[in-house]
């Protein structure tokens, strides 16, 4: 029998104790006996069952004292298995008391196995647990050489390598030449990569293997920096030292060989729809480590470096405060002459709001505020307090100063932590109220919290806080004045975020559902044009009729809005508001279901003018052909790709100034890249114009180009890149080149002849991270210049459309035979080849 635990009882306890029960139990098994053979015939079958289950219940706790009688002579069995059967003999003997319903008083046995500890007994117990567990602290500790918290750090880094290196698709000789990455002296020229024998020294060393350095740095593992003589300097990346320390941690999921390796990426990448030299391409790529595990991965620090970065921080301490000595305060500037230096994170003299020259304690010197720049704002750091000998001992101990991550921070702004460095801990902001439903990370990183906070309450500040702020009286009386219904809110919602048009038939919004395609609504003739004359739309005219906008007024009204229906100071009124029309739109909205149009605003030629003295033309003009005429003489692919009323015609008059472009001419290289060209991505080139795109000019060379496209761009810019035969992302509206139409020679039907004008895009563009995700919209021409895309065909785009080319003469077939006659065998007709399409002949 092993020794008993304080607290716990002995065996001799345990084993009298089952036999009491078993005793008690057994007792309850005859009451209950005596009961049966006492019944009548009214109760007997009851009484019965109850002597059956008492029974069970004894035999039970009786086999539970037997098996402790018989423990207890093994010196084998531990101390657990006595306590084990006398708890089971004791709820048995308690089940059947309670079955034959007798006096329970078995439960009293339950009191002698659960001995209460005394105070000292607490206390031996927790000294010898403290004891455990500062000798195990300590043994690990000297085989680690680490602390608990970056053992603990150290083994969830190792739980994330065993899954995160089998899906690099590395061998051990990508390991080699990160760990000469790792030493500094990895350098690329010549087209060849070596390892420099001393730092500095750029010429000869050991050969490195070149396709492995390639397929690093293209998936971004390694970085080039350039140095002397045109070497290049290879060094890993965060993400190439997070993946070569999970290398270093999980061996076992490296591959044997390249090969082996290039296999397991295939058969990951390998998809049945994909082709075969897709596949390939895919398979010689190394794939990038995913975001998560960077972020995920912390470098544990052992015990030997906390002690020097101690030492390093009391050093800078000491010579910051310009030394130290016990019993004597430390005098510290007034609190409205000091202020705290960004990059060093010292409290410095302030002159006029500028930080004091100082010496610099970190490493980036060069970014260090101290030679004159005006550092960020900051709540300085209070003036010391003379302590007092007489002053008890509340009053002498000062309050605890809120750690950083106590302190409050803005709504929606969150701190996250980044990847470590061997010396400094970074960090960074996300925040969830710039993209509805996203987590937003926020620009920049730092190092310290309290630097972050402010960073956050800057975006904060900037961005958020007038939602927040509750509104002012004249805010509130400006929302009165503006008691909008939930259709007209709607309305204001149609004209910014889907495209709200007039027509014959009335108003629609276009595409006004996001999760649904094409779904157009109608929209009340009066819920618009009382909109329009309170100020709140606009009507703008382009090549496709009016369109309606948000003016400067509703942008501000509906903003207000929706602070007030947020803080809860207004809702929605139930009905239409009767809106107030201004001056100059209180004579109505001129309806073109009525014939009426804006000042300036060009009349179709078929509309009949209104009925009022006009001035009798200087000129005689030719008016353009009704719809019936032009549906007549129009073969069927003109009535087909032509507008559908003669009044959208642009008249002969009303011409554009068309900037005539240079047409591309393909070589023969760039057409074989054509023909090599998927048919899917071939008609979505054609439809876009860029087939034959013809480039702008640029301060950028095309090698420049070329190599930010291969090594800057994700990959799912690069793999849509690849699919077209000039490329998808790199150009933009004015580049593109010729229509489809006028590619196969039917200038007739030009696009832009159809509609009228030119493609027009929106002047604005997105910023992605490398997840692919949009994180800023740019805005190439800020002054709102448009860019604009024309055929580049030489045929006209307004007046007189040209000619349709003549069909082909069909050859006339051949005459019957006048009588059957046998004919010989026929020889073999040679194969006519297939005749090339119009397309084709114009592109070839």
């Amino acid at each position: 029998m092993t020794e008993t635990e304080p607290g716990e009882p002995t065996p001799q306890t345990c084993l009298r104790v089952a036999r009491e029960a078993a005793a008690l139990a057994a007792a309850a098994d005859d009451h209950a006996l005596s009961a049966v053979c006492r019944s009548s015939s009214r109760n007997e079958a009851r009484l019965e069952e109850v002597m059956h289950a008492v029974h069970r219940e004894a035999v039970e706790a009786e086999g539970h004292a037997a098996r402790a009688e018989q423990w207890a002579a093994d010196p084998e069995m531990p101390d657990s298995a006595l306590r084990h059967c006398a708890r089971g003999a004791v709820d048995y003997a308690v089940r059947a008391q309670e079955a034959a319903g007798v006096e329970v008083t078995a439960a009293a046995l339950r009191t002698e196995l659960e001995r209460r500890l005394t105070a000292q007994e607490h206390a031996e117990l927790e000294s010898e647990l403290r004891r455990r567990e500062a000798e195990q602290e300590a043994a690990e500790r000297a085989a680690t050489g680490m602390d608990s918290d970056n053992r603990h750090l150290a083994r969830m880094n190792a739980y994330f390598a065993e899954s995160a290196v089998p899906a690099l698709g590395w061998s051990a000789g990508h390991v080699r030449v990160m760990e000469a990455a790792e030493t500094g002296r990895l350098y690329w020229r010549d087209g060849q990569a070596r390892q420099a024998a001393a730092h500095g020294v750029w010429s000869g060393g050991r050969r490195v293997h070149r396709e492995r350095t390639q397929d690093l740095r293209a998936a971004g593992f390694l970085t080039a920096v350039a140095a002397a003589d045109g070497a290049q300097v290879l060094k890993p990346t965060p993400m190439g030292q997070v993946a070569l320390e999970f290398a270093r941690l999980y061996p076992a999921g490296l591959y044997d060989s390249d090969t082996a390796a290039y296999e397991a990426r295939y058969a990951r990448v390998a998809k049945r729809y994909k082709r075969m030299d897709d596949k390939k391409a895919a398979a010689r790529r190394l794939p990038a480590l995913e975001y998560g595990a960077v972020r995920l991965y912390r470098r544990p620090v052992t015990l030997a470096e906390q002690e020097v970065r101690a030492e390093r921080e009391a050093a800078e301490q000491w010579e910051d405060e310009g030394g130290y000595c016990p019993g004597v305060p430390t005098p510290a500037p007034a609190v409205e002459d000091t202020a705290r230096c960004p990059c060093c994170g010292l409290h410095k003299v302030t002159v006029a709001g500028v930080l004091t020259p100082h010496k610099a304690t970190r490493a980036a010197v060069e970014d260090c505020p101290g030679s004159g720049l005006r550092p960020g704002t900051e709540t300085p750091r209070p003036a010391a307090e003379p302590r007092t000998e007489d002053a008890p001992a509340a009053a002498a101990e000062p309050a605890p100063a809120p750690a950083a991550d106590e302190l409050p921070w803005p709504p929606g702004v969150r701190l996250v932590s980044l990847m470590s460095t061997r010396y400094r801990d970074w960090w960074g902001l996300e925040c969830g109220r710039c993209v509805p439903g996203v987590s937003a990370p926020l620009p920049g990183k730092w190092d310290d919290k309290g630097d972050a906070r402010i960073a956050a309450y800057a975006h904060y500040d900037e961005a958020h806080r007038p939602a927040d702020d509750l509104l002012t009286e004249q805010e509130i009386a400006e929302v009165e004045r503006w008691p909008l219904s939930d259709a007209q809110r709607t309305v204001l919602h149609r004209a910014e975020h889907a495209e709200l048009r007039e027509y014959d038939d009335g108003f629609w919004a276009l595409d006004c559902v996001p999760d649904r395609w094409d779904v157009n609504k109608r929209v009340a003739r009066a819920r618009v044009t009382g909109l329009w004359a309170a100020g709140l739309l606009d009507v703008h005219l382009d090549s496709s009729g009016r369109r309606l906008v948000k003016s400067p007024t509703a942008r501000r009204v509906v903003r207000l809005l929706w602070r007030a229906k947020r803080q809860g100071v207004a809702e929605a009124a139930a009905k239409d508001a009767k809106l107030t029309p201004l001056p100059k739109r209180s004579n109505g909205y001129p309806l073109l279901s009525e014939g009426r149009y804006f000042k300036g605003e060009q009349r179709p030629a078929d509309d009949a003018a209104p009925a009022e003295p006009a001035a009798l033309p200087t000129s005689t003009e030719t008016a353009p052909p009704t719809a019936a005429a032009v549906r007549a003489e129009q073969p069927l692919l003109r009535r087909l790709f032509a507008p559908r009323a003669a009044r959208k015609q642009r008249p002969a008059h009303d011409l554009h100034t068309v900037i005539r472009r240079p047409q591309r001419v393909l070589t023969a290289e760039e057409r074989e890249r054509v023909r090599d060209t998927a048919a899917l991505n071939f008609q979505g080139a054609l439809i876009m114009g860029i087939i034959d795109p013809v480039p702008n000019a640029s301060p950028m060379p095309e090698e420049a180009g070329a190599w930010v496209r291969e090594h800057v761009w994700p990959e799912h810019l690069q793999q849509i890149e690849r699919k077209y035969p000039h490329g998808f992302a790199r150009w933009s509206m004015c580049e593109r080149g010729t229509c489809w139409n006028c590619l196969s020679g039917r200038c007739d039907i030009c696009v832009h002849r159809q509609k009228g004008g030119p493609d027009v895009d929106r002047n604005q563009d997105w910023v992605t991270d490398h997840r692919g995700r949009n994180v800023a919209r740019l805005i190439p021409r800020p002054g709102g210049e448009p860019c604009v895309w024309w055929c580049r065909c030489a045929c006209p785009k307004d007046g007189p459309a040209p000619a349709r080319p003549a069909a082909k003469a069909k050859p006339a077939p051949a005459a019957p035979p006048t009588a059957p006659a046998l004919a010989p065998a026929p020889a073999a007709t040679p194969v006519r080849a297939p005749e090339e399409s119009a397309v084709q002949a114009a592109l070839w």
